[in-house]
Protein backbone atom coordinates (compact mmCIF):
# COMPACT_ATOMS: atom_id res chain seq x y z
CA UNK A 1 0.00 0.00 0.00
CA UNK A 2 3.09 2.39 0.57
CA UNK A 3 3.82 2.09 -2.77
CA UNK A 4 0.64 2.72 -4.72
CA UNK A 5 0.21 5.93 -2.32
CA UNK A 6 3.30 7.63 -3.17
CA UNK A 7 2.64 6.64 -6.94
CA UNK A 8 -0.53 8.22 -6.96
CA UNK A 9 0.88 11.18 -4.74
CA UNK A 10 3.37 11.54 -7.79
CA UNK A 11 0.96 10.94 -10.59
CA UNK A 12 -1.52 13.41 -10.02
CA UNK A 13 1.16 16.22 -9.32
CA UNK A 14 2.26 15.39 -13.07
CA UNK A 15 -0.45 14.31 -15.59
CA UNK A 16 -0.66 17.52 -17.00
CA UNK A 17 2.88 17.99 -17.44
CA UNK A 18 2.67 15.07 -19.37
CA UNK A 19 -0.44 15.20 -20.97
CA UNK A 20 0.70 18.49 -22.28
CA UNK A 21 3.08 19.98 -24.56
CA UNK A 22 3.15 23.63 -23.72
CA UNK A 23 5.41 23.08 -20.40
CA UNK A 24 9.02 23.63 -20.88
CA UNK A 25 9.62 21.51 -18.02
CA UNK A 26 11.83 18.19 -17.64
CA UNK A 27 11.00 15.66 -15.05
CA UNK A 28 13.07 12.93 -14.16
CA UNK A 29 10.77 10.07 -12.10
CA UNK A 30 13.11 7.56 -10.42
CA UNK A 31 10.43 4.57 -9.48
CA UNK A 32 10.89 3.02 -6.39
CA UNK A 33 11.05 -0.77 -8.46
CA UNK A 34 12.57 -2.61 -5.36
CA UNK A 35 16.17 -3.91 -5.43
CA UNK A 36 16.49 -2.95 -9.21
CA UNK A 37 17.12 0.47 -10.98
CA UNK A 38 13.95 1.96 -13.46
CA UNK A 39 14.15 5.74 -14.06
CA UNK A 40 11.42 7.55 -16.66
CA UNK A 41 12.38 10.88 -18.04
CA UNK A 42 9.66 13.26 -19.73
CA UNK A 43 11.23 16.30 -21.51
CA UNK A 44 9.73 19.23 -23.17
CA UNK A 45 7.43 18.09 -25.77
CA UNK A 46 6.01 14.50 -24.09
CA UNK A 47 9.31 12.58 -25.18
CA UNK A 48 9.26 9.30 -22.96
CA UNK A 49 13.17 8.13 -22.24
CA UNK A 50 13.50 5.21 -20.12
CA UNK A 51 16.55 4.41 -18.57
CA UNK A 52 16.80 0.59 -17.30
CA UNK A 53 13.56 -0.90 -16.38
CA UNK A 54 14.71 -3.82 -13.88
CA UNK A 55 12.61 -6.50 -11.96
CA UNK A 56 13.05 -6.56 -8.39
CA UNK A 57 14.79 -9.47 -7.13
CA UNK A 58 12.78 -10.59 -4.64
CA UNK A 59 9.38 -9.68 -6.03
CA UNK A 60 10.70 -11.35 -9.72
CA UNK A 61 6.82 -9.07 -11.40
CA UNK A 62 6.77 -6.03 -12.97
CA UNK A 63 3.62 -4.86 -11.77
CA UNK A 64 5.42 -1.57 -9.97
CA UNK A 65 7.56 0.44 -13.16
CA UNK A 66 3.87 -0.57 -15.68
CA UNK A 67 1.69 0.87 -12.89
CA UNK A 68 3.59 3.50 -12.56
CA UNK A 69 3.65 4.68 -16.05
CA UNK A 70 0.28 4.23 -16.77
CA UNK A 71 -0.40 6.37 -13.76
CA UNK A 72 1.54 9.15 -15.26
CA UNK A 73 -0.50 8.74 -18.57
CA UNK A 74 2.41 7.54 -20.27
CA UNK A 75 1.45 6.29 -23.86
CA UNK A 76 4.42 5.34 -25.63
CA UNK A 77 8.22 4.94 -25.14
CA UNK A 78 10.44 7.51 -27.45
CA UNK A 79 13.72 5.78 -25.96
CA UNK A 80 15.22 3.63 -23.89
CA UNK A 81 18.67 4.00 -22.64
CA UNK A 82 19.74 0.71 -21.05
CA UNK A 83 23.21 0.46 -18.79
CA UNK A 84 24.08 -3.16 -18.88
CA UNK A 85 22.12 -6.47 -19.04
CA UNK A 86 21.23 -7.75 -15.67
CA UNK A 87 17.57 -9.09 -14.72
CA UNK A 88 17.41 -5.61 -12.20
CA UNK A 89 17.87 -3.47 -15.00
CA UNK A 90 16.37 -4.87 -18.04
CA UNK A 91 13.87 -7.35 -16.39
CA UNK A 92 11.25 -5.56 -17.42
CA UNK A 93 11.75 -3.94 -20.42
CA UNK A 94 9.36 -6.77 -22.19
CA UNK A 95 6.43 -6.08 -20.02
CA UNK A 96 6.77 -2.26 -20.40
CA UNK A 97 7.12 -2.89 -24.02
CA UNK A 98 3.82 -4.65 -24.24
CA UNK A 99 1.77 -2.13 -22.21
CA UNK A 100 3.85 1.02 -24.31
CA UNK A 101 4.79 0.76 -27.30
CA UNK A 102 8.48 1.55 -28.14
CA UNK A 103 8.86 3.92 -31.20
CA UNK A 104 12.25 4.74 -31.24
CA UNK A 105 15.56 3.48 -30.32
CA UNK A 106 16.76 1.32 -27.44
CA UNK A 107 20.69 2.53 -27.15
CA UNK A 108 22.85 -0.11 -25.24
CA UNK A 109 26.36 -0.92 -25.24
CA UNK A 110 25.77 -3.82 -27.96
CA UNK A 111 27.75 -7.28 -27.42
CA UNK A 112 25.86 -10.16 -25.81
CA UNK A 113 25.11 -11.73 -22.45
CA UNK A 114 23.96 -15.35 -21.82
CA UNK A 115 20.98 -15.00 -19.66
CA UNK A 116 16.65 -15.77 -20.35
CA UNK A 117 15.99 -11.82 -19.40
CA UNK A 118 18.74 -10.64 -21.70
CA UNK A 119 17.55 -12.58 -24.36
CA UNK A 120 13.58 -11.36 -23.62
CA UNK A 121 14.96 -7.74 -24.14
CA UNK A 122 16.88 -8.22 -27.54
CA UNK A 123 13.41 -9.88 -28.70
CA UNK A 124 11.06 -6.64 -27.16
CA UNK A 125 13.42 -4.13 -28.68
CA UNK A 126 13.90 -6.22 -31.86
CA UNK A 127 14.93 -3.67 -34.67
CA UNK A 128 15.13 -0.39 -32.49
CA UNK A 129 17.77 -1.79 -30.73
CA UNK A 130 21.27 0.33 -31.43
CA UNK A 131 24.90 0.27 -30.38
CA UNK A 132 25.48 3.65 -28.24
CA UNK A 133 29.15 5.45 -28.75
CA UNK A 134 31.12 7.41 -26.41
CA UNK A 135 30.71 10.72 -27.64
CA UNK A 136 26.88 10.36 -28.50
CA UNK A 137 24.55 13.51 -27.82
CA UNK A 138 20.92 13.06 -27.98
CA UNK A 139 18.52 15.18 -28.25
CA UNK A 140 14.58 15.30 -27.27
CA UNK A 141 12.54 18.36 -27.04
CA UNK A 142 11.68 21.58 -29.40
CA UNK A 143 14.04 23.97 -30.45
CA UNK A 144 15.78 26.03 -27.60
CA UNK A 145 13.54 23.46 -24.95
CA UNK A 146 15.89 20.48 -25.59
CA UNK A 147 17.53 17.80 -22.98
CA UNK A 148 20.96 16.77 -24.03
CA UNK A 149 21.90 13.11 -23.08
CA UNK A 150 25.74 12.77 -23.66
CA UNK A 151 27.52 8.83 -23.59
CA UNK A 152 30.51 9.46 -21.94
CA UNK A 153 31.39 6.02 -21.00
CA UNK A 154 30.81 2.20 -22.85
CA UNK A 155 32.31 -0.92 -21.67
CA UNK A 156 35.07 0.54 -19.55
CA UNK A 157 35.82 2.62 -22.22
CA UNK A 158 35.56 6.83 -22.38
CA UNK A 159 37.40 9.65 -24.13
CA UNK A 160 40.56 9.93 -21.54
CA UNK A 161 40.90 6.34 -20.34
CA UNK A 162 40.17 2.30 -21.21
CA UNK A 163 39.41 0.27 -18.56
CA UNK A 164 39.77 -3.53 -19.51
CA UNK A 165 36.80 -5.55 -17.71
CA UNK A 166 34.74 -8.17 -18.53
CA UNK A 167 32.11 -7.87 -15.31
CA UNK A 168 29.06 -6.90 -16.33
CA UNK A 169 28.41 -3.92 -13.78
CA UNK A 170 32.04 -1.92 -15.09
CA UNK A 171 30.49 -2.91 -18.65
CA UNK A 172 27.74 -0.09 -18.08
CA UNK A 173 26.25 2.52 -20.07
CA UNK A 174 27.38 5.69 -18.02
CA UNK A 175 25.21 9.09 -19.34
CA UNK A 176 25.12 12.79 -18.20
CA UNK A 177 21.43 14.53 -18.72
CA UNK A 178 21.66 17.98 -19.18
CA UNK A 179 18.54 20.57 -19.16
CA UNK A 180 19.87 24.09 -19.47
CA UNK A 181 22.20 24.58 -15.99
CA UNK A 182 20.73 21.29 -14.73
CA UNK A 183 23.02 18.51 -15.08
CA UNK A 184 22.72 14.71 -13.61
CA UNK A 185 24.38 11.82 -14.00
CA UNK A 186 22.52 8.46 -14.90
CA UNK A 187 24.45 4.95 -15.37
CA UNK A 188 24.65 1.33 -14.20
CA UNK A 189 26.62 -0.33 -11.82
CA UNK A 190 29.99 1.36 -12.31
CA UNK A 191 32.89 0.38 -10.00
CA UNK A 192 35.71 2.79 -8.45
CA UNK A 193 37.52 0.17 -6.62
CA UNK A 194 40.25 -2.93 -8.14
CA UNK A 195 39.30 -6.12 -6.87
CA UNK A 196 39.37 -10.12 -8.48
CA UNK A 197 36.02 -8.89 -9.58
CA UNK A 198 35.80 -5.14 -10.26
CA UNK A 199 37.45 -2.53 -11.95
CA UNK A 200 38.11 0.87 -11.19
CA UNK A 201 36.02 2.63 -14.25
CA UNK A 202 34.81 5.28 -12.07
CA UNK A 203 38.30 7.87 -11.66
CA UNK A 204 39.59 7.79 -14.92
CA UNK A 205 35.65 10.00 -16.20
CA UNK A 206 35.24 12.02 -12.88
CA UNK A 207 37.42 14.87 -13.42
CA UNK A 208 35.67 14.49 -17.30
CA UNK A 209 32.15 14.74 -15.79
CA UNK A 210 32.91 17.51 -13.17
CA UNK A 211 30.20 19.09 -10.87
CA UNK A 212 26.66 17.11 -10.89
CA UNK A 213 23.23 18.44 -9.64
CA UNK A 214 22.25 15.11 -8.87
CA UNK A 215 23.68 11.51 -9.18
CA UNK A 216 22.37 8.03 -9.56
CA UNK A 217 24.25 6.31 -7.09
CA UNK A 218 25.97 3.50 -9.12
CA UNK A 219 25.32 -0.03 -8.05
CA UNK A 220 22.65 0.97 -5.46
CA UNK A 221 25.29 2.30 -3.53
CA UNK A 222 27.81 -0.91 -3.41
CA UNK A 223 31.23 -1.19 -1.07
CA UNK A 224 32.46 -0.77 -4.53
CA UNK A 225 30.58 2.23 -6.04
CA UNK A 226 31.37 5.62 -5.44
CA UNK A 227 34.72 6.24 -4.15
CA UNK A 228 36.78 9.39 -3.49
CA UNK A 229 37.89 10.75 -6.24
CA UNK A 230 34.29 10.44 -7.75
CA UNK A 231 32.99 12.28 -5.41
CA UNK A 232 35.57 14.67 -5.09
CA UNK A 233 35.69 15.69 -9.05
CA UNK A 234 31.46 15.80 -8.75
CA UNK A 235 30.49 17.05 -5.75
CA UNK A 236 26.68 16.21 -6.11
CA UNK A 237 24.09 18.07 -4.67
CA UNK A 238 21.43 15.37 -4.62
CA UNK A 239 21.90 11.95 -4.37
CA UNK A 240 19.21 9.28 -5.61
CA UNK A 241 19.92 5.71 -4.46
CA UNK A 242 17.71 3.07 -5.44
CA UNK A 243 17.76 0.23 -3.02
CA UNK A 244 14.93 -2.81 -1.89
CA UNK A 245 14.32 -3.73 1.44
CA UNK A 246 15.91 -7.18 2.46
CA UNK A 247 18.33 -6.96 -0.17
CA UNK A 248 21.02 -9.96 0.57
CA UNK A 249 23.49 -7.51 -0.80
CA UNK A 250 23.48 -5.15 2.55
CA UNK A 251 22.46 -1.86 -0.01
CA UNK A 252 23.55 0.46 0.77
CA UNK A 253 26.53 -0.08 2.78
CA UNK A 254 28.29 1.72 4.77
CA UNK A 255 31.06 2.62 3.38
CA UNK A 256 28.99 3.90 0.31
CA UNK A 257 27.14 6.26 2.63
CA UNK A 258 30.01 7.52 4.09
CA UNK A 259 31.81 8.54 1.01
CA UNK A 260 28.55 10.42 0.11
CA UNK A 261 28.25 12.20 3.04
CA UNK A 262 31.40 12.96 3.28
CA UNK A 263 31.22 15.75 0.50
CA UNK A 264 30.01 19.14 1.87
CA UNK A 265 27.93 19.99 -1.14
CA UNK A 266 25.43 16.85 -0.93
CA UNK A 267 21.94 17.83 0.55
CA UNK A 268 20.02 15.22 0.78
CA UNK A 269 20.26 11.54 -0.48
CA UNK A 270 17.05 10.01 -1.36
CA UNK A 271 16.53 6.48 -1.12
CA UNK A 272 13.66 4.63 -2.81
CA UNK A 273 13.43 2.23 0.19
CA UNK A 274 15.62 1.22 3.44
CA UNK A 275 17.52 -1.57 1.92
CA UNK A 276 19.69 -4.04 4.16
CA UNK A 277 22.81 -2.15 4.98
CA UNK A 278 23.69 1.47 6.54
CA UNK A 279 21.17 3.31 8.31
CA UNK A 280 20.10 6.76 6.91
CA UNK A 281 21.61 9.88 8.52
CA UNK A 282 19.38 11.76 9.90
CA UNK A 283 19.58 15.13 7.97
CA UNK A 284 20.42 13.91 5.02
CA UNK A 285 18.88 10.73 4.08
CA UNK A 286 15.43 10.15 3.14
CA UNK A 287 13.78 7.50 2.64
CA UNK A 288 11.69 8.41 -0.07
CA UNK A 289 9.64 5.46 -2.60
CA UNK A 290 9.59 7.26 -6.13
CA UNK A 291 11.24 10.19 -6.40
CA UNK A 292 10.41 12.76 -9.10
CA UNK A 293 12.64 15.79 -10.01
CA UNK A 294 11.25 18.81 -11.63
CA UNK A 295 13.20 20.85 -13.86
CA UNK A 296 12.21 24.57 -14.94
CA UNK A 297 12.92 26.10 -18.47
CA UNK A 298 16.61 27.23 -17.83
CA UNK A 299 17.64 24.30 -15.53
CA UNK A 300 18.89 27.14 -13.01
CA UNK A 301 16.64 25.44 -9.89
CA UNK A 302 15.30 21.75 -9.35
CA UNK A 303 12.49 20.74 -7.12
CA UNK A 304 12.87 17.13 -5.60
CA UNK A 305 9.15 15.86 -4.46
CA UNK A 306 8.27 12.72 -2.63
CA UNK A 307 5.13 11.34 -0.82
CA UNK A 308 6.92 13.29 2.17
CA UNK A 309 6.84 16.74 0.41
CA UNK A 310 9.24 18.64 -1.56
CA UNK A 311 12.93 20.31 -1.62
CA UNK A 312 13.87 23.02 -3.93
CA UNK A 313 17.85 23.25 -4.84
CA UNK A 314 19.80 25.86 -7.02
CA UNK A 315 21.61 24.03 -9.94
CA UNK A 316 25.48 24.07 -9.22
CA UNK A 317 26.72 25.12 -12.94
CA UNK A 318 27.24 28.92 -12.85
CA UNK A 319 24.71 31.23 -15.31
CA UNK A 320 26.36 32.62 -17.92
CA UNK A 321 26.55 36.09 -16.15
CA UNK A 322 27.60 35.00 -13.21
CA UNK A 323 31.09 36.53 -11.34
CA UNK A 324 33.75 33.40 -11.20
CA UNK A 325 34.61 33.06 -7.14
CA UNK A 326 38.18 33.08 -8.18
CA UNK A 327 39.90 35.25 -10.96
CA UNK A 328 40.81 33.07 -13.40
CA UNK A 329 44.51 33.38 -14.93
CA UNK A 330 45.77 36.17 -17.31
CA UNK A 331 47.39 33.38 -19.62
CA UNK A 332 44.27 32.70 -21.73
CA UNK A 333 43.80 28.94 -20.94
CA UNK A 334 42.65 26.21 -18.20
CA UNK A 335 42.43 23.06 -17.50
CA UNK A 336 42.07 19.95 -15.57
CA UNK A 337 44.91 17.67 -15.30
CA UNK A 338 43.30 14.77 -15.23
CA UNK A 339 40.74 15.44 -18.65
CA UNK A 340 41.55 15.46 -21.95
CA UNK A 341 39.95 18.39 -22.87
CA UNK A 342 41.22 22.72 -22.19
CA UNK A 343 39.38 26.14 -22.08
CA UNK A 344 39.61 29.74 -22.30
CA UNK A 345 40.55 30.91 -18.71
CA UNK A 346 36.84 32.88 -18.89
CA UNK A 347 35.04 29.56 -19.40
CA UNK A 348 32.38 28.59 -17.10
CA UNK A 349 33.48 25.18 -17.16
CA UNK A 350 36.51 26.58 -15.63
CA UNK A 351 34.73 26.92 -12.46
CA UNK A 352 34.23 23.30 -12.02
CA UNK A 353 37.41 22.19 -12.00
CA UNK A 354 38.78 21.33 -8.22
CA UNK A 355 41.96 23.55 -6.94
CA UNK A 356 43.60 20.02 -6.66
CA UNK A 357 43.05 19.53 -10.53
CA UNK A 358 43.40 23.50 -12.06
CA UNK A 359 46.07 24.07 -14.34
CA UNK A 360 46.53 26.90 -16.80
CA UNK A 361 48.88 28.41 -19.26
CA UNK A 362 49.30 31.07 -22.36
CA UNK A 363 49.66 28.34 -24.70
CA UNK A 364 46.94 24.87 -25.11
CA UNK A 365 48.27 22.36 -23.47
CA UNK A 366 50.14 19.46 -25.90
CA UNK A 367 47.64 16.59 -26.09
CA UNK A 368 44.65 18.12 -24.86
CA UNK A 369 41.69 19.49 -27.34
CA UNK A 370 39.63 22.76 -26.50
CA UNK A 371 36.31 21.44 -25.50
CA UNK A 372 33.61 21.88 -27.84
CA UNK A 373 31.16 24.31 -24.69
CA UNK A 374 33.76 26.88 -24.54
CA UNK A 375 31.74 29.79 -26.15
CA UNK A 376 30.06 29.67 -22.58
CA UNK A 377 31.99 32.50 -20.77
CA UNK A 378 31.78 33.82 -17.90
CA UNK A 379 31.59 37.80 -17.14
Amino acid sequence: MAFRSSCTVLAAASFLLVSGSAFAQLQIHHMDVGQADGAVVIAPGDKVILFDVGQDLKRKDCIRPVSYLEQLGVKKIDAIFVSHYHSDHIGCIPDVLKRFPLKGPAYDRGGSYQSVDYASYVKAVGSHRKTARVGDVFKYGKSANQIEIEVFEVSGKSKDADVSTTNENDLSLATILSYGRFREEISGDLSGEKTSDYRDVETPVAAQVGRIDVYKVHHHCSTHSTNAEWIKETSPTVAVVSVGNGNSYRHPTQKCLERLHSDAALKKAYWTESGNGGQPKSGTDVVAGNIQIDVPEGGASYTVTTSGGSDSYQSAAPPQDATPATTPGPTGYAWSKKASVYHHSDCAYVLNISSSNLEEGDTPPPGKRLHKGCPTHVK
